[in-house]
This record gives structure tokens, sequence and C-alpha cells, in this order.
């Protein structure tokens, strides 16, 4: 993780064959209601692509399929356990069964 004038990043990538739908946009969307951060998610090799991770409709337009690379920024007074709590998520493919 990097700390650059307040803003904490960290990479991810998308590990579902589904991409990043519906339902894991709703729960990231849901862990930041319980938070005070704002979290972005920015596409590696397109960074026009980016989305307000507190917007499900933001996240799904960004169209992440599986194997995407997305950098997550984080701000605010709860940025690093959000940037943390998302990351995990990732990582755990969404608590998805396979």
């Amino acid at each position: 993780m990097n700390d650059v004038r307040d803003v904490l990043s960290t990479q991810v990538r998308v590990l579902t064959k589904e991409g990043l739908h519906a339902r894991p946009a709703s729960q990231i969307a849901a862990m930041l209601s319980k938070r005070e951060a704002k979290l972005t998610l920015v596409k590696k090799n397109d960074p026009s692509a980016r989305a307000d991770c507190s917007s499900v409709l933001d996240m799904l337009v960004m169209a992440a399929g599986f194997d995407t690379e997305l950098d997550l920024h984080a701000e605010g007074p709860e940025a690093k356990v959000a940037l943390e709590e998302v990351e995990r998520y990732f990582n755990n493919k969404f608590d998805e069964e396979y």
C-alpha cells in the first residue's frame, strides 16, 4: 500500500469468471456505507475507466471482467480499514463458492 497525500492505494485483480457483477458491487457499496471513506476503482490499462465504489452502477459500467487489474484508491478517516476490507473481498473471490 502507498500513502501519498492522505490517499492510500493498492492493486486488486478480479478473480471470478463472472467479473465484478451486481452482487459483489452491491456488497462493496454496502461495506462503504458503514465507513467514513471514499474508495475509487481505476482500470490499470484504462485510467479513464473509474468507478466510485459507493455506486453499484459506476462499478457495473466499468465492466471489470475476469482477470482485470484495478487500482483501488481510498481517502478519508477510515480509508485504511475500508481499503483493507475491500482488498480482502477481492482476494477472497467475492466470497463466492467455487
